[in-house]
């Protein structure tokens, strides 16, 4: 798990910026490390749906991701890409670990099934206390055949697992105190008028 972490954190650097590398800022990582395990999350565990809250920003709740293991290094480079572009859309703010108000740790798992895989992932979020104060998971499963589950879920199904967690984390953030309220446009809401030949205005 060592070896594979040192990679896993340049692999990470590449795909996000500001970049959180495994190793940068360990008072921090280490805080986190020591609130879980060192075995895998129990797989297969109730999704939990959380409900996007409207009208929020996301820029105050800043996010460092600090590790994701579990995955094939190319699986993880490959998914990692995918997972910044689906955060970004979602406008989730990643920063740096000293400077983020959330840092989170992921895991995914791939396991071969009777007709193709499932795929796994779990998220643990902690909060600026260090305490872990959300878990995000959820399983997808893959038709296909074969003895390399990563093989058979492919790229599709990892591209749909990190919009998933994008989804997930979003949600999770925007029901935190740090999610502020967007102001309303002044006049944004006013009836438009237009001029007339006549010189008055009409209102619409």
């Amino acid at each position: 798990m060592g070896r594979w972490q040192a990679t896993s954190g340049r692999v990470f650097a590449r795909a996000f910026a500001p970049v959180c590398a495994l190793g940068v800022s360990l008072g921090l990582a280490a805080c986190v490390e020591a609130a879980n395990d060192a075995a895998a999350p129990t797989p297969t565990l109730a999704h939990r749906q959380i409900e996007r809250r409207e009208g929020v920003s996301l820029a105050p709740a800043t996010v460092a991701i600090v590790s994701v293991a579990g995955a094939p290094e190319a699986v993880t480079a490959s998914f990692l890409q995918d997972l910044a572009s689906e955060a970004k859309a979602r406008e989730i703010v990643v920063v740096e670990p000293r400077k983020a108000r959330y840092l989170v740790r992921g895991y995914l798992s791939a396991t071969v099934t009777a007709d193709g895989a499932t795929l796994e992932y779990v998220w643990d979020v902690f909060g600026p206390d260090k305490q872990r104060a959300q878990r995000l998971n959820d399983v997808i499963s893959v038709k296909g055949a074969g003895d390399d589950p990563w093989a058979i879920a492919g790229d599709a199904a990892l591209t749909s697992v990190a919009a998933k967690s994008a989804d997930d984390l979003a949600a999770f953030l925007s029901n935190t105190p740090d999610a502020k309220p967007i102001p309303a446009v002044a006049g944004a809401s006013e009836p438009a008028a237009t001029a007339t030949a006549m010189g008055y205005t009409a209102i619409q």
